[in-house]
């Protein structure tokens, strides 16, 4: 009986009963049309999901995952790359819940599945704040965009602002999977803050930035990232964003999101010179020379290039020991059992362009960031 019960747990018709309560994340779609893909992805794509249902249930025992339904219902809510279909995306999920576990110190894995965020960097504070961080946390079940957040973190004093709480700035949302069979640091959006009442000053995290834009800090982090952990960094191509889908262009309210979305997308990848790469995908470089020419700018120019050159400097030398504190490389070979394939460094790197990811490092500090690209959503 219990044996019966238990298999009736893992049915798929189980997650269609998921998708059909009124509480359920939608992550962006309607609850009508969340039943809809679940019930589509149950009849037509019913070994992928089996094989997730079995995933999820496993990490929920384990104590890794907490939302059963919430992560099962990952599979079929619609990801932000609109040419994902059910059983790639299932695909995506477990290659990442199979990386999640390698790639961190098991103090760190243990503080991040329990919700809680982990700091990479304590950066020095605008004035009126008690701190300012960038630090990875889990993604909420209904994000779009990755399974990881790397998030730039402001909390205002409680001299400043009655029970003040924290504030992001900035936020980079990726995952870690194969794209074409070679392993990447998959960046599926950048975005400012979205919060219409909880807002830092722009002004007040520019100018203890030194001039960087959270959004162009966000991707250098991210190329760290992907330098300690062996990956290769690809980014969203903003022309396979889902909101450029064909059910989203009939609403004039998403089409003017998605041209703004393509703006600043499309010109955070040209400021780091970012290549197409395998369709919907942009491969982003993991060293970025800013092209220095300070001896042609004025006095003044090279200053302030300079600060935002050492500011950089001491944000990675931050970064770099936090990370071999936190982190651990996973092997050459991946070590995952269920989906994912073992892919040599010489063939995933004739792929996605070469990268040296031993001594892969900047060419040039960066000092001319005075600015970043256009504003992003």
């Amino acid at each position: 009986m219990t044996s019966t019960s238990s298999h009736r747990k893992q049915g798929l018709w189980q997650g269609i009963q998921w998708a059909m309560e009124p509480g359920a994340p939608g992550g962006g779609t309607s609850r009508a049309r969340l039943v809809w893909r679940t019930l589509k992805a149950s009849l037509w794509h019913g070994k992928a999901l089996r094989r997730w249902m079995t995933v999820v249930q496993e990490l929920h025992a384990r104590g890794i995952i907490r939302d059963l339904p919430g992560e099962y219902l990952r599979a079929v809510r619609p990801y932000v790359h609109r040419r994902t279909g059910f059983d790639e995306r299932v695909v995506q999920l477990i290659d990442h819940a199979d990386w999640l576990e390698t790639a961190f110190k098991p103090a760190a894995f243990e503080q991040l599945a329990s919700g809680k965020p982990l700091v990479l960097a304590e950066l020095v504070a605008p004035r009126g704040y008690d701190f300012m961080r960038l630090q990875l946390q889990q993604a909420s079940v209904q994000s779009p965009e990755g399974e990881l957040l790397l998030t730039l973190s402001l909390q205002r004093s409680a001299d400043v602002q009655h029970r003040p709480q924290p504030v992001d700035a900035g936020v980079l949302a990726f995952s870690r999977f194969r794209v074409d069979g070679v392993a990447c640091l998959v960046i599926g959006g950048v975005r400012g803050q979205r919060n219409q009442v909880m807002r830092v000053s722009t002004m007040e995290v520019s100018q203890a930035l030194q001039g960087w834009k959270p959004a162009v800090l966000m991707v250098r982090v991210a190329q760290e990232l992907a330098r300690f952990w062996g990956l290769h960094l690809v980014g969203l191509d903003p022309a396979a964003h889902r909101l450029h889908g064909l059910s989203y262009q009939l609403n004039k309210r998403y089409r003017d999101a998605g041209l703004r979305i393509y703006s600043s997308y499309d010109a955070l990848w040209d400021h780091f010179e970012a290549k197409p790469g395998p369709p919907g995908w942009m491969i982003v470089p993991l060293n970025s020379d800013e092209k220095l020419a300070a001896t042609a700018l004025s006095p003044e120019k090279r200053e302030r290039q300079t600060r935002r050159a050492d500011y950089w400097i001491r944000t990675r030398n931050l970064l770099r020991v936090q990370l071999r504190l936190l982190l651990q490389r996973p092997g050459l070979e991946a070590r995952l059992s269920r989906v994912t394939e073992s892919v040599d460094r010489d063939s995933a790197a004739a792929v996605l362009g070469g990268e040296d990811f031993q001594n892969s490092e900047d060419l040039v500090p960066s000092r001319v960031l005075q600015t970043g690209p256009g504003t992003l959503v």
